[in-house]
């Protein structure tokens, strides 16, 4: 059986750079992604011989500081530990839809004119709108709150930070929760 190497990441743009250096530093295969409850991490899971898996969880621990969270090496692992947290990510051949099914025939409706028209009589005055209504209309224009000019601005700039939606947070998708600067406040909630 081939051993089992772990390692966590910090979001999947994270585990993927992981991934891609693992598998182009030592002869393994990438066995399984998944998301962890929490925290933004990502776990990858690989297989091969017990030297290439070491090899490939130090190549991202030395090279990837920033994006490697924590691993664990596994030489000889019981049977059925490699198919926890499979996920169907790597299936390379997508599911192949029955050749036997016999397709439906389309069927066509024509449509057939209405014969009988009704007449209606429009009020030209409808469209117009009333003077209460243009008065609530002139009474709205003329509001004007002291944070529009702020919302304005707001609205220019990119907001990255699904969370909490401040154009300030240095937070991107993906990334570990805590890295928001509202996180403690949306927490309590």
């Amino acid at each position: 059986m081939k051993s089992l190497g772990y390692v966590e990441c910090n979001g999947l743009s994270g585990a993927i750079v992981a991934a891609d250096r693992m598998l182009k530093t030592a002869d393994v295969d990438l066995s399984s992604i998944q998301n962890t409850k929490g925290n933004g991490w990502v776990t990858l899971q690989v297989s091969g011989e017990l030297s290439a898996v070491t090899v490939a969880v130090e190549a991202v621990k030395d090279y990837l500081p920033d994006v490697y969270v924590t691993s664990t090496v596994i030489g000889r692992p019981a049977s059925g530990l490699d198919s926890l947290g499979k996920t169907d990510l790597l299936n390379q051949t997508p599911k192949k839809r029955e050749a036997n099914k016999p397709v439906e025939p389309t069927i066509t409706i024509q449509p057939e004119s209405v014969k009988d028209s009704i007449e209606e009589k429009v009020d030209e005055h409808a469209d117009e709108p009333s003077i209460e209504d243009r008065e609530l209309a002139n009474d709205s224009k003329t509001v004007a709150g002291p944070d529009d000019k702020d919302q304005d601005v707001s609205s220019d700039e990119k907001v990255t930070c699904n969370m909490c939606g401040d154009p300030k947070c240095p937070r991107k998708l993906g990334e570990p929760h805590k890295k928001c600067i509202h996180y403690n406040e949306l927490k309590k909630k």
